[in-house]
């Protein structure tokens, strides 16, 4: 979805497919949040109103309630692996000249 950068503290940018009544938020911690099922005229007053922040905490969190889907900016590392293979390093016998 094509999100608009907007002025606002919280909110990077914001979304809106009104055939889908799908709100996206990008907040400026990089996390994005999916809302479904947001009419055209909850949009159109979140786009309007100076508070964002407050309107995403006061209408649409209780009503609507996100769902973060945020992609991951670094590839997820197998922890166990990366563990194991620590251990395996600390392991073996060190090669003095």
């Amino acid at each position: 979805m094509e999100r608009t950068e907007i002025d606002s503290q919280a909110i990077r940018s914001v979304g809106y497919d009104p055939a889908t009544e799908t709100l996206e938020i990008e907040f400026r911690t990089g996390r994005v949040y999916v809302y479904e099922g947001v009419p055209a005229s909850v949009h159109q007053w979140f786009m309007k109103i100076p508070s964002k922040g407050g309107f995403v905490n006061r209408v649409l969190e209780p009503k609507y309630g996100g769902r973060e889907v945020t992609e991951p900016s670094e590839p997820a590392i197998d922890l166990e692996a990366a563990l194991r293979a620590s251990l395996e390093d600390d392991e073996r016998p060190s090669r003095e000249n």
